[in-house]
């Protein structure tokens, strides 16, 4: 199973149903006024399921990301206590257990465990974790690992030090992605007023914007604000959503 593919389920399908139903609502009075551009809308729901898709991956690996901080913080303790690496590993499952169940994380130090009584080297289990995680932070450990393991040096120096590095790494991510949401919030704040406005005016005005609906020019001009407003939006979303 790879990190960087999501299969929604029946509850994820269905509440971005709801979502989309609310979406295009809305989209369909404000800029069309008609039912038969709602049902039209409904074309492009599982575009929609794909942006869902990409964003519940982003998740689920980010939190993944910092499950395996606490991993790694665990597996370093353990081997500074002398212990070997199998060992360790064995250790950071019954603990990574016990702090989040049935994680991502979990079932993951749960398969190399297992690997490792079917007799298989610790290095290619580390190794495949990493290929599926699609995170860097474990494909630069992974690498580290299987160097320190196969050249035999001191790996609880190599790993401690392993663990010092990408634990700042993944806090300044951390720190990053908390600037960053602030921005998206009033990103999307924004993209409410407009709506916001015209509804007021609809209000105290009302006939105001009557001919832009129900009459071909007013149909053209309106579908290209929507995708001038769509534009917008999805170019907002990908300058806030900046990878280091």
């Amino acid at each position: 199973m790879s990190y960087d593919k999501y299969r929604l389920n029946i509850k994820e399908i269905t509440a971005g149903a709801f979502i989309w139903i609310m979406l295009t609502g809305i989209l369909a009075y404000f800029f069309y006024r008609s039912f038969v551009a709602w049902v039209l809308l409904w074309l492009f729901f599982p575009l929609f399921l794909k942006y869902e898709k990409k964003r519940l991956s982003e998740k689920r690996r980010w939190k993944l990301t910092l499950e395996f901080k606490e991993m790694i913080r665990i597996l370093s303790v353990n081997l500074q206590a002398g212990n070997s690496a199998e060992t360790s590993f064995v250790g950071a499952y019954r603990d990574m257990k016990k702090m989040y169940g049935k994680s991502d994380m979990t079932r993951e130090c749960e398969a190399i465990v297992r690997g490792l009584e079917n007799n298989i080297v610790i290095e290619n289990l580390v190794s495949e974790f990493a290929k599926r995680s699609c995170v860097d932070e474990i494909k630069e450990f992974a690498e580290v690992f299987a160097i320190a393991k196969r050249s035999g040096g001191n790996i609880r120096e190599i790993i401690a030090d392993t663990t010092e590095v990408i634990d700042m790494k993944i806090d300044m991510k951390r720190e990053f992605k908390t600037l960053i949401s602030s921005k998206r919030f009033e990103h999307r704040i924004m993209c409410v007023i407009p709506f916001a406005i015209i509804g007021y005016i609809g209000l105290t005005s009302p006939g105001y914007f009557d001919m832009f609906y129900h009459n071909p020019r007013g149909v053209l001009i309106m579908s290209v604000c929507l995708a001038v407003y769509i534009g917008a939006f999805l170019w907002g979303e990908k300058i806030s959503n900046i990878k280091i």
